[in-house]
């Protein structure tokens, strides 16, 4: 199951006008290709409104053959192919599920949209500002009705101009399949204001997603992994480094230690959560060292260190906070391999 949600609004697929700069056609081209990434992530779902392809068609953008021909010749890029952004396009086209599936809702009779900021006239194009108020208006909704599944979700834009957009519409009505949704809604000529998270860059994607709660809500390995990579990735921009998402490694998770974080965030206070990932980003990074303490053969000072004999690992403990330890091992080639977080008096560690 994925660990978190986003959908990619028609206009990030929309060729820029033949009057742009060459800048905005590289930076078209390049998010294009950073976001054709997110394909390949198990973690992430992506979702593209099942009018996409009309509107793009209807824009006179769609298929982006043509447009981008002229596009890379009137700017001269010879660094990238044409086939291969089309390629892209398709792909996110194509991808399933669609915005609407994904979420159970399919249109909305809506009026008088308004957006704080205008994101509205970033669209060129009646059909793009109409699709992209549809979205920001449903998910908007769905937020603030039935957060639970979406308060995380994003939508890219072609510009983001913050964290965050403010909705305002008068809604008629929704077409969708979720129960007690119709008395949720304010009626008519009452208006409906809500807000959606939107971002246009990969870190401010990550920016929108609550690490905590993908922690919280891990069903396995994977998404207790990918909890601790958006809390190390968060961290190193925190530090103004420039991380790499394919490069956030560095570590392992233990047999056991998924299991015992997952029980952990359940049994103990959710303030847990958060103290155990700053740990486990600080312990990767080598950061806060006072913290840490050798895992030794027994209750001595003088003990030697535990050491793991399929592979000379030292094992270490981690302060999480005043009652919870996280201890790991770290190998020879510096992996920090996760495994196991408890209470104070307890000094096991599965090998």
């Amino acid at each position: 199951m994925p660990s978190a949600s986003v959908t990619i609004d028609a206009s990030v697929l929309a060729v820029p006008p033949p009057n742009g700069t060459a800048g905005e056609a590289y930076r078209y081209i390049e998010a294009l290709l950073d976001w054709a990434k997110l394909l390949d992530e198990p973690w992430i779902a992506i979702c593209m409104s099942e009018r996409s392809s009309e509107v793009l068609f209807d824009a006179g953008l769609y298929p982006l053959h043509n447009p981008l021909r002229q596009l890379f010749s009137q700017h001269g890029i010879e660094e990238f192919d044409v086939n291969t952004v089309a390629i892209v396009v398709t792909r996110l086209l194509m991808h399933a599920p669609s915005f609407e599936t994904y979420f159970r809702v399919q249109d909305v009779l809506m009026e008088d949209v308004s957006t704080a900021p205008d994101v509205l006239q970033l669209c060129c194009g009646n059909g793009l500002q109409s699709n992209l108020a549809r979205c920001l208006v449903l998910i908007a909704i769905l937020r603030k009705h039935y957060g639970e599944d979406i308060l995380d979700h994003a939508l890219i834009l072609r510009r983001s101009p913050g964290r965050s957009v403010h909705v305002r519409a008068l809604v008629h009505a929704v077409e969708h399949e979720h129960d007690g949704l119709d008395a949720m809604l304010p009626k008519p000529p009452e208006y409906f204001e809500g807000e959606t998270l939107v971002c246009d860059n990969f870190p401010g994607l990550l920016a929108c997603i609550d690490e905590y709660s993908v922690l919280r809500n891990a069903m396995d390995d994977a998404g207790v992994e990918i909890a601790v990579r958006i809390r190390l990735y968060k961290s190193r921009l925190e530090r103004f480094l420039k991380p790499d998402w394919d490069d956030v490694t560095g570590m392992r998770i233990g047999y056991r230690f998924g299991e015992a974080i997952r029980r952990c965030c359940r049994d103990a206070p959710s303030s847990v959560s958060a103290s155990a990932l700053r740990a486990a980003s600080e312990a990767i990074d080598r950061q806060n060292m006072p913290a840490v303490h050798a895992l030794r053969t027994g209750t001595g000072g003088n003990d030697p260190q535990r050491v793991r004999q399929r592979d000379n690992a030292k094992a270490w403990r981690r302060d999480v906070d005043r009652e919870y330890h996280l201890h790991y091992w770290e190998t020879g080639n510096s992996i920090i391999e996760f495994a196991s977080i408890g209470i104070h008096n307890d000094f096991t560690i599965p090998e």
